[in-house]
């Protein structure tokens, strides 16, 4: 291997450790969780620990993940510590798949680094901490996946089992990618030693085919949880008519979001790949073991190409923060890392192994010196002490027995985390006599006719008068009783009036 294993797993360690440390200095810069679904994680983990349930339907896993670190300290401090450790670790799992799919220990760093220094892992750290959770899994089940199929041992296999189904409880894009990837490697390895064949090939797959079914069932049974066909609706309108030849993780009125080039840096890697595939260049002709191995990795490789591809292409629609697209760009450095080792393997196939390996442990090295993420991305949310001061002044405010009705989903994990109320971003399930609105500032407007018909409200003394909570402006966040709401919408013109109704959330 010519790169000893010493060395890799020194390096590794410092890699882990050095990401660990830049994320740990971005989510602690603010006292206060960052991201729009910041103040979901230690909401969820104050109800795990109070009570051994989650507040909110989601996939468990993660935040069991998460659930020492709270307890060591409290959820908010808990869900940052956890997420920079969970991101950072991810060098761990792309080394060990790295390794194995582009056949060197070498190709194994270079993964690992593009995966721990990738704008758009610190990025989930912040913002998407399950998500981030997720691929990290997800990995860890690639790795032990490919070597139980290089391998096949009862314990090799019942370990990949288990890690697929720990990707599968913990987010539904790890599950996703673990299905694309395992499925075929799976298959590769049944076949690859000629133990199974005939009748008993058969078997194994019709049993796969059963298992898969059976959580897809299980899924959505569980909508919103787990991985379910009902996921396929994300793909509707995965395609934009516009192409974005920077491929920008979002793209806003505002601007571009982007989150390093590592769409564009899997794609070009594979298109390499399938020109070394498509080839089938090697020193020699593979007999026995290597000959298997080679035959699994080529296996695991095409939905790895097909999947940088996908996220590369510069026609993916990015216009939706909510959309599949985005996700997909946040997450290209999976692919990317995966690629870059795998086109170790074939373009640099005619390189001899003493020279291969210490040349891709240098890049690897230089990588990690270029692609410094730094300690602030772009688009980050932060969490203003003005509207945590809003959150806290509703402690009291809120009746017994109430609902907050809130039309953002940031400001709604907000309030639920330090007034303990019940929220809820849709009003139809919430009785009229348990709806309160909470008005940000930016579903008001200066001037509006919303905000003027909510101001005349002040001077109605039938109704319960709307309450500002915001000390930086009276309307910065304005908790309004839903006979007062009613009054307001009753007032307003017909689009304006129709626009409310809706009750039009983010």
């Amino acid at each position: 291997m010519w790169v000893p294993r010493v060395a890799v797993a020194a390096g590794l360690l410092v890699l882990v450790a050095w990401s660990f440390q830049q994320r740990w200095t971005l989510l602690t810069a603010s006292p206060f969780p960052l991201g729009v679904d910041g103040y979901l994680y230690p909401v969820e983990l104050r109800a795990l620990l109070a009570h051994g349930t989650l507040a909110y339907p989601s996939s468990p896993l993660a935040f069991y993940l998460l659930a020492p670190f709270a307890a060591a300290t409290d959820p908010i401090t808990g869900a940052k510590l956890g997420a920079a450790l969970y991101g950072a670790a991810i060098a761990l799992p792309a080394y060990g798949a790295g390794a194995r799919l582009g056949d060197g220990r070498g190709a194994g760093l270079v993964a690992a680094v593009i995966a721990t220094t990738s704008i758009g892992s610190t990025y989930l750290t912040a913002e998407f901490v399950q998500n981030g959770v997720g691929l990290t899994v997800a990995l860890v089940a690639l790795w032990l996946g490919l070597i139980a199929a290089e391998r096949p041992t009862r314990g090799r296999l019942i370990a990949a089992l288990g890690a697929f189904a720990a990707a599968w409880l913990t987010h539904r894009m790890a599950a996703a990618f673990v299905l694309a990837v395992g499925i075929p490697t799976s298959l590769a390895g049944a076949t690859a030693h000629g133990r199974l064949r005939g009748r008993r090939l058969i078997y194994l797959v019709a049993g796969a085919v059963i298992v898969l079914l059976g959580a897809l069932a299980i899924g959505a049974a569980v909508p919103g949880r787990l991985l379910s066909l009902g996921d396929a609706a994300l793909a509707r309108g995965l395609l934009s008519a516009t192409p974005r030849w920077s491929a920008p993780a979002l793209v806003t009125p505002d601007g571009e979001l982007a989150l390093g080039h590592d769409a564009l840096l899997g794609l070009g890697l594979a298109g390499a790949i399938g020109l070394g595939l498509g080839r089938r260049v090697r020193p020699a002709s593979p007999t026995g073991d290597d000959a298997a191995r080679r035959s699994i990795a080529n296996a695991a490789a095409w939905p790895i190409v097909l999947a940088a591809i996908a996220i590369g292409l510069p026609v993916l629609a990015v216009d939706d923060r909510e959309g599949l697209g985005f996700r997909l760009r946040i997450a290209a450095f999976v692919p990317a890392a995966l690629a870059a080792a795998i086109c170790a393997r074939t373009a640099l196939a005619q390189l001899a192994a003493r020279h291969r390996e210490p040349a891709l442990a240098a890049l690897a090295v230089a990588l990690a010196v270029v692609r410094q993420p730094g300690t602030r991305i772009p688009g980050e949310v932060v969490t203003r002490p003005a509207l945590v001061s809003a959150a806290l002044a509703l402690r009291g405010a809120v009746p017994a027995g109430a609902t907050l009705i809130v039309p953002e989903r940031r400001i709604a994990f907000l309030l639920a985390w330090y007034t303990g109320a019940p929220v809820a971003l849709r009003p139809e399930a919430v009785a009229p006599d348990r709806r309160y609105r909470v008005l940000p500032r930016h579903c008001l407007g200066d001037g509006s006719p919303l905000e003027r018909a909510l101001d005349a409200t002040r001077g109605e003394p039938s109704l319960p008068p709307p309450l500002g909570l915001h000390a930086g402006h009276p309307d910065g966040l304005v908790l309004v009783a839903e006979p007062t709401w009613a009054w307001v919408v009753a007032r307003l013109p017909a689009d304006e009036q129709a626009r409310c109704q809706r009750w039009p959330t983010r």
